[in-house]
């Protein structure tokens, strides 16, 4: 019997995974972007030099190849075109409601309907265009600037004085598409990035992890995204219902969907933002042994038609974490080139670990940001932190000048605090 034919749009983080894990379903898999090569393309069965957003070329050919299912990974991008491919093709898609989407793709939006339902966000400022002195004369510093429509940080900007809030304004109107620019008090405390699946409307909070940085590198550039129990308790009595409440309101109804929250120096959580698909991190990965549910299944067969019902989530998450969920993101240190790169076939071989590093030599490099992920499943905080000095020791990325490029994450000492206070936090 024919194989059914899975079409991947992009070759972002958690395509290589989607790959994998359809091939083990017995499915035939299409990547098609632009790229020369990705480990997604590599991995597939067959690839299209299509662009993601050439939805006529791309319908015409998935008609011709009869495609059962288009699937993306951690992208916005790729996931607004495969809603508008599938919606012209007739195919089940992904976050068909459009509020849904909005929402989860505008930051104001998604304040809006936080404020609507009684979520817990930061007090915020509305600025027009003309910066008037009555709307400055009432902010309250430091505050944060950031575009509604934009992820990872772009156009961010903290603010302590007058001054700072018209530059940073005006630069983050320079990036975005949206007219509004979201200024709002800025929070002091740990960042958590809160994951959920739901299925027929009914969401369930599927894990709660802490975000690190890297001692001397922004707080906000997040090394280590890991599983913890450090205040899941506190935000399992005073949040997670009212994040459910706005998913509930926003109209999702099948998929993967999370927030970003702080827990604020006041005690308390607010909430930043939202999405409605894979976070960049893709801790789902190794989570996926730490709890057993798999998320990457889970999306392909929402992909594919397959109906999901309450039955099909994860089980409550009331107990502390032993074992560990991580993702370790790999940041440049600089604007560069790749001259060498050495040590990934030997992390590679490690059991605990999953790699997707889409960079190679001669591959350029941006200030800060990440050149690849490695995914880590530990049974405890201790080989978590013995998998990662591994990886530190064994990883080599320099310029062609022999510079190292990588930031190597080494707070073990927070990772062990965080997670020793979680378990006697919801062993109470």
């Amino acid at each position: 019997m024919e194989k059914k034919k899975l079409l991947i749009l992009g070759s972002d983080y958690g395509t290589l995974d989607t790959v994998h894990e359809a091939h083990k379903m017995g499915l035939h898999v299409i990547v098609t972007d632009t790229m020369a090569t990705s480990p997604a393309r590599v991995a597939a069965d067959e690839t299209w030099n299509i662009s993601t957003t050439d939805i006529d070329a791309l319908a015409e050919r998935c008609r011709k190849e009869g495609i059962a299912g288009v699937v993306y990974g951690a992208s916005d991008f790729n996931i607004n075109n495969g809603r508008k491919l599938c919606k012209l093709l007739g195919l089940p898609h992904y976050c068909p409601d459009d509020k849904a989407w909005e929402t989860a793709c505008n930051k104001a939006v998604f304040k809006s309907l936080c404020n609507e339902v009684g979520a817990p966000v930061a007090t915020g400022y509305q600025l027009s265009d003309s910066l008037s002195r009555e709307e400055l004369d009432k902010i309250k510093y430091p505050v944060v600037v950031k575009p509604v429509d934009k992820s990872g940080n772009r156009g961010m900007s903290y603010c302590s004085n007058e001054t700072e809030l018209l530059k940073a304004y005006k630069e983050a109107r320079e990036i975005s598409d949206n007219p509004v620019i979201i200024v709002e008090r800025q929070l002091h405390g740990p960042e958590y990035c809160v994951n959920y699946v739901i299925a027929n409307g009914e969401a369930r909070l599927l894990y709660f992890s802490s975000e690190h940085n890297e001692p001397g590198y922004p707080h906000n550039m997040y090394s280590i995204i890991d599983t913890t129990s450090s205040n899941l308790k506190k935000y399992l009595e005073t949040t997670n219902e009212k994040v459910i409440d706005v998913f509930k309101a926003a109209g999702c109804k099948d998929g993967i969907a999370w927030v970003e929250t702080i827990l604020d120096s006041d005690g308390n959580f607010y909430l930043l933002e939202m999405g409605h698909r894979y976070g960049g991190e893709m801790t789902y990965v190794p989570y996926r042994d730490v709890s057993g549910f798999n998320s990457i299944r889970f999306m392909i067969e929402i992909a594919l038609g397959i109906k999901h019902s309450e039955k099909d989530l994860p089980k409550p998450l009331d107990h502390a974490y032993k074992e560990i969920a991580t993702s370790y993101f790999l940041f440049s240190k600089e604007a560069s080139e790749i001259g060498r790169l050495e040590g990934l076939d030997e992390i590679g071989k490690l059991p605990n670990v999953y790699v997707d590093f889409p960079k190679g030599v001669g591959a350029p490099t941006r200030y800060r940001a990440s050149l690849g992920i490695i995914r880590i499943f530990s049974k405890d905080v201790e080989e978590l932190c013995e998998t990662i000095k591994f990886i530190n020791d064994h990883l080599v990325v320099t310029d062609k000048k022999g510079d190292n490029l990588i930031v190597y994450f080494t707070d073990f000492g927070a990772l062990r605090d965080e997670y020793h206070k979680g378990l006697e936090e919801m062993a109470e």
